[in-house]
């Protein structure tokens, strides 16, 4: 009976021991170069923080290195003097456009005087997609809109879907139920950011009217840009209909995979809607609604 009773707290003993490990697995407290936590999540401006303590007093040096995916950053290289265990780091760096790409860790390597490494530790980044690394991603399919808080989707809206290119070109497939609004009687151009790319406050979408050369802007406050929604406001005269010269409009677009049906224009011939000169990424705006 006594070798059962120390079997069970012996396992008592292992069963606390793995839920107190678990319990603090941010803490990498068996390193010689110990962080205060592995692993961190932020978007694209957002600034990631980590506490570097030492406990081997032969560590004179600490050398921070960035990879993505496995691949060394070679751009990216922070040493710091280390005195001692009594010496400690505030590591604190921003997240980048680029380090959503993959795999994004910071590695702490801690070397004696000699030039020995000693030990090291990693910090693993979970970085989500925001700004122009979201909005170039996917396509932007059109789910809702009100004007002046009235719902104004209808069947022919569902499948308008927006194509925002790297290089900043626009493009608009207003889907097999055609257009509603004489959409096709425009030349689609490019499209524009208004803040950063890592924080986008507006956006402005560029096109030429009916055998027009002047742009157009149409120019959207962001109100929400995360995940996969995509809302967008502005105002319109509408005073002809009836409604304010101020009318309040809302839509909401949602992320979707790109994929070979996205059809420019729908099916019609590209070079009918060439009318106008047009570079992508040159416009300048300087209104915001």
């Amino acid at each position: 009976m006594k070798n059962v009773a120390k079997i069970i707290v012996c396992t008592l003993c292992m069963v606390f021991a793995i839920f107190s490990c678990a319990k603090n697995e941010s803490i990498h407290v068996d390193s010689s170069v110990a962080l205060d936590k592995l692993t961190a999540s932020g978007k694209i401006g957002d600034t990631i923080k980590t506490r570097v303590n030492f406990t081997n007093n032969s560590i004179a040096k600490l050398v921070i290195t960035k990879s993505i995916d496995g691949i060394t950053n070679t751009d990216y290289k922070t040493e710091v003097t280390v005195n001692g265990t009594s010496s400690g780091y505030d590591f604190s760096q921003m997240i980048l456009s680029g380090d959503e790409n993959g795999s994004l860790v910071y590695t702490f390597s801690g070397y004696d005087a000699g030039g020995k490494l000693i030990d090291a530790s990693d910090l693993v980044v979970s970085v989500s997609l925001s700004g122009y690394p979201l909005l170039t991603k996917y396509d932007w399919k059109l789910t809702a809109e009100t004007v002046d808080g009235t719902n104004t989707v209808n069947d022919k809206l569902w499948d308008n879907v927006y194509r925002l290119n790297p290089d900043y070109s626009w493009q608009y497939d207003w889907g097999a139920s055609g257009p509603v609004n004489l959409e096709e009687l425009n030349q689609y151009c490019s499209w524009k950011i208004i803040g950063s790319e890592s924080k986008v406050d507006s956006l402005s979408f560029i096109k030429f009217g009916f055998l027009s050369t002047t742009p157009v802007y149409d120019t959207w406050k962001v109100a929400k840009l995360e995940g996969e929604d995509l809302w967008l406001s502005t105002t319109m005269d509408l005073s002809w209909l009836g409604l304010s010269a101020e009318t309040p409009i809302v839509q909401r677009y949602v992320a979707i995979p790109k994929t070979a049906d996205f059809t420019p224009y729908r099916g019609q011939n590209a070079a009918d809607y060439n009318w106008a000169p047009c570079n992508p990424g040159t416009y300048k705006e300087t209104t915001i609604p």
